[in-house]
């Protein structure tokens, strides 16, 4: 059924979307040249050559107008897919200071006297 479906909604899409929905409008072609026909006596070339070649307007222009590729029309369908958006909120820990508590009797004088010696013979 899912297969059914999307085959006609594909062909309905395309019949609309394109020039090929213009040839629904034969019949209209069809029984618009039986009119001339019986009317005038035209031949089917000749009115085809009359309808699309030349800019034919007469009495029944409306008619004219309704016969398949005489107007061109443009259709703009835009397909999207649209994905959701996932926000994710990261909250990153701020740095602290690391405080050093230096004992009170701390001198860096000691330490420095350890590391710097006067050069041994």
């Amino acid at each position: 059924m899912k297969k059914a479906a999307t085959i006609f909604f594909l062909v309905l899409m395309v019949s609309i979307q394109t020039p090929v929905g213009q040839l629904f409008k034969l019949p209209l072609l069809i029984e618009h040249y039986i009119k001339h026909q019986k009317q005038e006596g035209i031949s089917l070339i000749g009115f085809l050559e009359d309808h699309y070649a030349s800019d034919h307007k007469d009495a029944d222009l409306p008619e004219d107008e309704q016969l398949p590729f005489k107007n061109t029309t443009f259709s703009s369908i835009v397909y999207a897919i649209v994905t959701p958006v996932v926000q994710t909120n990261v909250i990153a820990p701020l740095p602290t200071e690391k405080k050093i508590i230096f004992p009170e009797t701390y001198s860096p004088r000691q330490h420095l006297a350890s590391i710097f010696h006067p050069p041994r013979v």
